[in-house]
């Protein structure tokens, strides 16, 4: 299978479409706009293109070989954007009451606003733009349930991050030099040993051991923030945000490639 949508008239109708609360998406020849604006403390806002909600997560499209390229910008600087945003592959690990399903899978170009402090891998900050990847792996649903159980005691939630980061491999690189606003041509090559991340053709991140299960692709803007990493106690909520954000697409192509 072959995506490539240069939003010619909106959005592809392969691609779900997805907004709530004080969200929505806008179009015109070329270019497809996630717009966020007067969002509310503790009522989820968020608009999103997706191919995951509408299958098993073991049918998900997305193995490698392949090649995603997106061309993209935001309304704000790192640092000024508030909530989170991206585009990339994931497997939505997440149930509508905030279960943790399966354990989380992703590739993509992530941003989370200073509000946010995620620490995945190893000596990296919590917050910005960055190049990314996350395998957790596979887990069957007894694991799953009992870890979501003890993960909601009082005080555990440390404990329980500090025993998934033993089987957790994270790669990331915060992309403090690019600047946001800017029109820029982001790239992902996932391999099945290692993940390639580029902006502008130039390597920023080369990731061993990626995920190895199907994947989605997502891109969406959002009023999310969260706490979580070794020695943090867990936390989740959404953040009033007045001011108007966005971000823009003009074109998202993923394709096969040869190894």
């Amino acid at each position: 299978m072959r995506i490539d949508d240069t939003f010619e008239c909106g959005a592809s109708p392969y691609w779900v479409r997805f907004a709530t609360g004080h969200a929505d998406m806008e179009h015109e020849p070329r270019l497809f706009c996630f717009v966020l604006e007067g969002a509310e403390e503790g009522l989820l806002s968020d608009a999103e293109i997706d191919d995951h909600r509408t299958v098993p997560r073991h049918k998900l499209p997305w193995v490698p070989p392949l090649r995603m390229t997106v061309r993209a910008r935001m309304s704000h600087s790192a640092g000024e954007m508030l909530g989170t945003a991206g585009f990339g592959f994931w497997n939505d690990p997440f149930d509508w009451v905030g279960n943790v399903q399966v354990p989380p899978n992703a590739l993509w170009f992530f941003y989370a606003s200073p509000q946010s402090d995620m620490a995945f891998a190893p000596g990296v900050r919590g917050h910005g733009w960055k190049a990314a990847t996350l395998n957790a792996g596979r887990a069957d649903k007894l694991t799953m349930a009992l870890g979501n159980f003890v993960f909601r005691l009082p005080g555990m939630s440390k404990l329980v991050f500090s025993l998934a980061q033993t089987r957790i491999n994270a790669h990331e690189q915060v992309l403090d030099d690019v600047a946001l606003p800017e029109w820029h041509t982001y790239r992902i090559d996932w391999l099945a040993r290692e993940a390639r991340f580029f902006v502008d053709d130039a390597e920023v991140l080369r990731a061993p051991n990626p995920p190895n299960v199907p994947l989605g692709f997502v891109a969406w803007i959002d009023n999310n923030l969260a706490v979580m990493g070794p020695g943090r106690e867990f936390a989740f909520g959404r953040m009033a945000i007045p001011q108007k954000q966005w971000m823009e697409l003009s074109r998202v192509t993923i394709e096969a490639i040869g190894i």
